[in-house]
């Protein structure tokens, strides 16, 4: 019995406890099922929702216009937002021609960079560009993106020129500076026992003009006018037009170099070659073989140290006159020949004694002195500096050398022969001569305390001499007149004014050889002199006199004309 009741007990157990599984996994199949309802009802949602955002997406494209560019848009930095397409592609054109009226790109070639002026081969088609934009930006699913966008962040755009006539880039490199470059290597060619050596194949460059334009397309279709371009290159045979500038010359006879302190340069002989020769040889020949071209020397015609020997050889000539009147005026005159002493004048260079002695200044040293001013004599800064000018007026005279400017004083002087003297004054007249000759020729001025001396030494290839003379061609006497002065007894009358003669003096030239034959004889200047009448300060006018006084002192007044100009010396 108790086995009995132990089974049914088990039986029972056994019973409830597959009722309690039968009921939890009918309870697992019912929230399983829960669970995939709840599951197909968010699918649904979001496929609700997805198209309820397409379809209100879609009626947000459908509702924007695509006449005009959304706000907020700018092209090129300029805001052309609500612009319709011609407007906007307008303003950026304009702003085209603004930024890139003037722009360049820069190349580099041999360490060294040029800057090619590209502005003439832009072209932009703003136009077309910006209605790509606008298409763009207004297809129907990309229209509520752009409205957006246009309520946040807008939208920025770039257009870049592009080059229209790539000729005009052509014609740039073809005509710039690097075209000028020599591309020659240094082992191009070498000159060995008189022989000019250069190798097929080896020793020059080229710029290679096709692919740098290509480069610099490129450069412009990205808008980068900042980076430097390297200049590309092709090899080629040296350039024997080039070698022949660089090997050719004439012979040079040696000569001064006034640049360094008149050093002399050495003579140099000229050097030569068969260049229609030597480029047939140059092509018939086989890449990378040596091709001797012989070259021909010329010497010079004088060695360096016969020409050192012959540098200022020569007295050419030498001229002095004695000076006079005041210690300033004698100050002015040993300035005058300081400042022009040892200057050197090159075969046809010129000689300015106003620039030779410079500006009369105190600060340089010149103090005034008796000079010429309207006929009259007055103290003028560096009175006194003409009788050097007139010292080596006559100097070059004799030297035979060419007088390009020469002026005579309003009276005669009295330190040189009428007709021989050389005024001067600052900003005005001037004494100008040339060296003439073969060879430099050095001024040699002096002041010893009594006279001023000028000596031309050069060199003299054939023996000359210089004889001058003048001809009085025309005199004007000079008149007496009389001035009352009241200080003076009725008796009495001082010299007031010296009179001067009036002269018209025509100078001539004449050249002999060695042998005293003559060469030349010219006329060589004219020079009229005003006349100065001589004036008396007396106590009493006589009667005839008093009757004229009046007329004369109208004359004085016409008369002064003749010499109305200014001289930095007076008798």
């Amino acid at each position: 019995m108790a086995d009995e009741r132990r089974n049914g007990h088990t039986t029972e157990k056994r019973l409830a406890q597959n009722r309690q599984r039968a009921s939890g996994r009918s309870g697992r199949r019912a929230s399983e099922q829960r669970g995939k309802r709840q599951q197909r009802y968010r699918v649904i949602s979001w496929i609700l929702t997805a198209v309820f955002m397409v379809i209100f997406y879609a009626l947000i494209c459908a509702c924007v216009g695509n006449r005009k560019l959304y706000k907020k848009t700018t092209i090129n930095g300029l805001e052309v937002g609500g612009m319709k397409t011609a407007e906007a592609a307008k303003s950026i054109n304009d702003q085209f021609r603004r930024d890139y009226s003037s722009v360049g790109i820069q190349v580099k070639l041999d360490d060294k960079t040029y800057t090619l002026d590209v502005s003439a081969a832009l072209d932009m088609d703003s136009e077309k560009s910006v209605q790509k934009i606008q298409d763009d930006s207004h297809s129907f699913w990309r229209r509520g993106y752009g409205l957006l966008e246009s309520w946040t962040l807008g939208s920025s755009y770039d257009i870049y020129p592009y080059i229209g006539d790539s000729g005009i880039i052509t014609t740039a490199i073809e005509s710039s500076d690097m075209m000028k470059v020599d591309l020659d290597i240094e082992d191009g060619y070498r000159i060995e026992d008189k022989n000019l050596i250069v190798t097929k194949g080896k020793g020059s460059y080229r710029i290679d003009t096709d692919k740098l334009v290509t480069r610099i397309k490129k450069q412009i279709a990205k808008g980068d006018y900042g980076t430097v371009v390297e200049c590309p290159v092709v090899s080629a045979d040296v350039d024997l037009d080039e070698v022949y500038k660089k090997v050719h010359c004439e012979p040079q006879n040696p000569t001064l170099d006034p640049d360094k302190n008149y050093e002399v340069v050495e003579a140099k002989d000229g050097v030569d070659f068969d260049l229609e020769a030597a480029k047939k040889s140059l092509e018939s020949a086989k890449k990378g073989t040596d091709v001797s071209i012989p070259l021909t020397y010329t010497p010079a015609d004088m060695s360096t140290e016969e020409y050192r020997k012959m540098l200022f050889r020569d007295e050419m000539s030498s001229y002095s006159t004695e000076v006079e009147g005041s210690e300033n005026r004698k100050t002015n005159v040993k300035l005058a020949a300081q400042y022009c002493d040892g200057t050197i004048l090159m075969p046809g260079e010129s000689f300015s004694y106003n620039l030779g002695v410079g500006e009369l200044t105190e600060e340089r040293g010149f103090l005034p002195g008796p000079s010429y001013a309207d006929g009259q004599s007055v103290m003028d800064m560096g009175g006194g500096i003409c009788q050097v000018s007139s010292t080596m007026y006559m100097a070059c005279l004799y030297a035979n050398l060419e007088i390009d400017e020469r002026h005579c004083h309003p009276y005669p002087s009295s330190y040189v022969p009428a007709g021989l003297d050389a005024t001067v004054a600052w900003g005005g007249c001037d004494f100008v001569f040339t060296n003439d000759t073969d060879y430099p020729i050095k001024i040699s001025t002096s002041y010893d305390g009594y006279s001023t001396s000028c000596t031309i030494w050069g060199t003299i290839t054939e023996p000359f001499s210089v004889e001058l003379y003048t001809e009085t061609v025309e005199t004007e006497p000079y008149e007496t007149k009389y001035e009352l002065d009241k200080s003076l007894g009725k008796d009495e009358q001082v010299l007031d004014t010296v009179g001067i003669e009036g002269l018209t003096v025509q100078s001539y030239r004449r050249v002999y050889d060695g042998d005293g034959n003559v060469i030349s004889d010219n006329p060589e200047a004219i020079s009229v002199y005003s006349k100065r009448d001589e004036v008396y300060k007396v106590g009493k006018l006589p009667k005839d006199k008093d009757k004229d006084k009046d007329k004369d002192q109208n004359k004085d007044k016409s008369d002064s004309s003749d010499t109305d100009k200014k001289t930095t010396e007076s008798e």
